[in-house]
């Protein structure tokens, strides 16, 4: 399985999330196996299934071909993301909120990567409707408490933060990773193509 997904590289964010992990970790330490390492923090835009490396090479020309459409809906400008809050998904995932307004926006760009995977035919069926969101615990991680879900205790976790604002990142660099391949040094995902897009991609198209 691949997915493309939007590195995070802001460390207001990443140190404030793990500032709620320690705070979780104090309440529940069971729960320290379900945590996601902020190393691969990161927006997923769509999932995709790659069974050959055929089908590899196609995503890769896909996600270059999208580069021009993704620059020609931010026309040059950066795309501020905007975090702020806590939320669970079916009581077995919490992560940190994006605003409604920047979400609307990056919806746009997960539509045209969409676009040029759907014209190279290839497998985007795991993909979700998209919903902008930074995952970071599990409860897959700990099949304990993976029966009990966050029913009971979500609310008293991490009441702290549920309306905390986490930072902005910006939107500069969309990433091709490959979930079942070993991890980079940093701990971040296998790429197996990235582009710049944005003020950033206009930077690397000078440079060019």
């Amino acid at each position: 399985n691949l997915l493309f997904c939007l590195l995070f590289t802001a460390f207001q964010i990443l140190d404030r999330i793990e500032d709620v992990q320690e705070l979780i970790f104090t309440k529940e330490p069971d729960l320290l196996r379900a945590f996601l390492p902020v190393q691969t923090m990161h927006v997923t835009i769509i999932v995709a299934h790659l069974g050959t490396e055929e089908e590899v090479k196609k995503a890769v020309l896909a996600l270059k071909q999208s580069k021009s459409k993704v620059e020609a809906i931010l026309q040059g400008k950066d795309l501020n993301m905007t975090f702020r809050g806590i939320g669970q998904f079916n009581n077995q995932v919490i992560y940190v909120k994006m605003l409604e307004e920047d979400q609307k926006r990056l919806s746009k760009v997960a539509e045209a990567v969409e676009e040029c995977f759907n014209e190279m035919n290839l497998d985007i069926s795991g993909s979700k409707d998209f919903k902008a969101h930074l995952t970071f615990l599990k409860l897959s991680k700990a099949p304990r408490f993976k029966r009990r879900g966050f029913r009971k205790f979500f609310s008293d976790l991490c009441k702290e933060y549920e309306d905390c604002f986490f930072g902005t990142e910006v939107l500069s660099q969309i990433d091709l990773c490959a979930m079942r391949k070993k991890k980079q040094e940093s701990g971040y995902y296998f790429c197996e193509c990235s582009i710049n897009v944005g003020s950033h991609g206009m930077e690397k198209n000078q440079e060019q």
